[in-house]
């Protein structure tokens, strides 16, 4: 059993101390406002997105990170918490590079993987990422964002919108998306209008909204997000990456920092699976992963000891291994850095009831 730790830049965290394994830092982060419970001189820190390392600009093409502080340092010991589409600095600097929705409306935050500079952002990123030395790598919203990842001061969930209006709303019409589209053969008006019409209309499924074309969608972002992962895998590989975990979701509609996949992934070691709730619900996405045998070496569930999960170790300890028992063969633990003292020991004793119940 293998446990991974996540923190950011100016989180002090020793593995050893909790048990972990590894310490996964976001080292290229989407934009945050973090609570800093045991900082030496904050409590609370906002940091806009960007790259945890120095920037030079001659290396990267017409999309350029921000240089963030703190450096951080000792990638080789450390994995490298990639966020690749998600960077609202960069898309507001960029809008023809974001996401659209049928509506018309940009998705800031939401860089589009069906633009060529956009894929080359993220190799880029990740060839930077492991010059610097990392050799490991968990890579998060490796494929389309969507409506459901927040954004700015987020004002949306009073809208009641279904697991399907969501989807709508992320089925993306920016000039790349719409060219793949029509490209594909699709009359990309009568689509838009009729997604248009869907949101909100109480659709059973993204067939029953759109017909036909879903499967025509499915298949253009398919094709982008593929391109996007080769991109992005050969440059880490190309530099000395012997490691690649990948957030992933077995929902073909998924968007945000969990990528759809439907399929073994070349290049990919491990996917990460969201399996926050205490409900069942990551076991029956880790048997829905079985399932389909979307298993590279290892299958991981990403936890959480945040709220609303309480600050009890035994409770953390049973879901973490009910998840065990499902077939994961890592734990990745959200976030060292976010968790009160309580919580922090929480962690702790959680860790060793697992390795107790699995060594």
């Amino acid at each position: 059993m293998r446990i991974a730790i996540y923190a950011y830049p100016w989180d002090d965290v020793d593995r050893a101390d909790l048990g972990a394994d590894q310490v996964v830092v976001a080292t290229s982060y989407h934009s945050v406002r973090a609570a800093t419970p045991r900082h030496p001189r904050h409590r609370v820190l906002t940091a806009a997105s960007g790259l945890y390392l120095p920037v030079d600009p001659s290396a990267w093409g017409r999309l350029v990170p921000a240089a963030r502080e703190p450096i951080v340092e000792g990638l080789g010991e450390r994995a490298a918490w990639v966020v690749l589409t998600h960077n609202s600095v960069i898309g507001r600097d960029h809008p023809d590079v974001c996401a659209r929705n049928a509506f018309g409306d940009l998705y800031e935050y939401a860089l589009c993987p069906s633009v060529p500079a956009v894929r080359e952002y993220a190799a880029n990123l990740v060839r930077e990422i492991a010059r610097a030395g990392a050799t490991s790598m968990v890579l998060e919203a490796c494929g389309p964002m969507g409506l459901g990842h927040l954004s700015a001061h987020e004002k949306t969930a009073g809208a009641d919108w279904s697991a399907i209006d969501e989807a709508l709303l992320s089925i993306c019409f920016c000039e790349a998306c719409t060219t793949a589209l029509a490209d594909a053969g699709l009359d990309v008006v009568h689509l838009q209008d009729a997604v248009r019409r869907a949101v909100g209309a109480g659709c059973a499924s993204m067939e029953d909204a759109l017909g036909p074309d879903a499967k025509v969608v499915l298949d253009v972002r398919r094709r982008a997000t593929a391109d996007l992962r080769d991109q992005v895998v050969a440059a880490a590989r190309a530099n000395g990456v012997r490691d690649i975990a990948m957030h992933a979701s077995i929902d073909p509609w998924s968007t945000g920092p969990a990528a759809a996949v439907d399929s073994v992934i070349a290049g990919i070691d491990r996917f990460v699976i969201p399996a926050w709730e205490l409900t069942g619900a990551g076991v029956e996405r880790v048997a829905q992963f079985r399932r389909h045998r979307l298993r590279p070496a290892r299958l991981a569930a990403y936890v959480t000891a945040l709220p609303p999960v309480p600050a009890r170790a035994e409770v953390l300890a049973a879901h973490w291994l009910s998840l065990v028992e499902a077939g994961v063969g890592e734990l990745h633990v959200y976030h060292a850095g976010l968790a009160s003292t309580a919580r922090l020991d929480a962690i702790r004793t959680a860790i060793a009831i697992v390795r107790g119940a699995t060594e």
